[in-house]
């Protein structure tokens, strides 16, 4: 499936240079650099930090968010760089992606298919100042990077921070999780109000950052407009340990529909014909599975993983707050964050 995006580019931060940190010092960039230590290698083409203190999430969120990945790119170029950076525009790719969850007892599993097969991916852990921890997957291809790019240290791992405003998926420490998925015929079209606005991938840390629970992500997500991020419709599969939910949005309205295993066609508005073979046959396959820990989460991402297509696996286990990843894959070589 091809899909137009909109990359949220802060290639402009790298003209910040590392006199930006001596000019400011250690009072104006301490929780940026602290973080910039942290950054991690864990194994090829996985990379890892932890940000603690403030990342301006909640004044992103009181000066009303942001309707399209540019505009949150700005404000994330004039955050993280207090001021110094601007980002006048982004850029447009095309690209083919498709991706499944299934909760269980305990655990929440979820595959990311994206054709970027080559692309490196970074697990992020936040200590927010007025929220819950957690933890997180992204992609540097959706920061706008190649896949040779190698954010160790210097103005590479300031630009990387960028990666805490683009969750892909994510447990934070109450055991809520949170999984963005297409959705093949779903609506793009939003009812615009007087509601503040969020991306899709706005809307995961929103969740992941303050809600305690599926009725609390719920009532959070129904105070804004959430807009459709790369002209695709989305959905997000959320779950605790007492239920689990997909939050679609269709004619502009949010519907949450239970079910505990999420693909690519609509939940809340099931219409059988435009259900792919694909979709279909994941949403069979896992239909009948509920995982009761990492082993049987990972049996059932192995289900529906694709070789080739699929770039990162995960399981969240709420019980032990652990994350396992398995990159492009590789279920010999379990990538082990909490």
């Amino acid at each position: 499936m091809k899909i137009k995006r909109v990359i949220i580019s802060i290639a402009a931060l790298l003209a910040i240079g590392l006199g930006i940190f001596l000019y400011g010092g250690w009072q104006m960039f301490g929780n940026e650099i602290m973080a910039i230590r942290s950054m991690r290698m864990l194994e090829e083409g996985v990379y890892s930090f932890t940000f603690k203190g403030d990342y301006g999430f909640k004044a992103f969120l009181e000066q009303g968010g942001a309707k399209t990945d540019a505009e949150m790119a700005r404000y994330i170029a004039r955050f993280l760089s207090h001021g110094y950076v601007d980002i006048p525009e982004s850029k447009d790719v095309t690209f083919d992606a498709g991706c499944t969850s299934v909760q269980g007892e305990g655990v929440f599993a979820r595959n990311f298919d994206f054709d970027e097969m080559g692309q490196n991916i970074v697990i992020v852990r936040t200590e927010p100042t007025d929220g819950y921890k957690s933890i997180s997957t992204s992609t540097f291809a959706f920061l706008g990077y190649a896949p040779d790019w190698h954010p160790i240290a210097g103005v590479d791992g300031f630009v990387a921070l960028a990666a805490t405003y683009v969750p892909l998926d994510g447990m934070n420490e109450k055991g809520v999780c949170v999984a963005d998925l297409v959705e093949l015929d779903g609506d793009t079209a939003v009812v615009d109000t007087e509601k503040p606005d969020l991306t899709i991938v706005g809307a995961i840390r929103l969740v992941l950052d303050y809600a305690a629970s599926v009725d609390e992500a719920v009532e959070l997500l129904r105070k804004y407009d959430v807009y459709p991020s790369i002209g695709q419709a989305h959905h997000l599969a959320i779950a605790d340990d007492e239920r689990s939910v997909v939050v679609e949005w269709k004619g502009g309205e949010m519907h949450v529909s239970p079910t505990p295993v999420v693909t690519n066609h609509c939940i809340y508005e099931s219409r059988e014909h435009t259900m792919t073979g694909e979709s279909r046959s994941r949403m069979e396959r896992l239909s009948g599975l509920r995982p009761v820990d990492a082993a049987s989460g990972l049996d059932a991402v192995r289900q529906a993983s694709y070789n080739g297509f699929t770039l990162w696996s995960v399981v969240y286990d709420r019980k032990s707050q652990r994350g396992t990843w398995y990159v492009r894959c590789r279920w010999d070589l379990p990538v082990e964050v909490e």
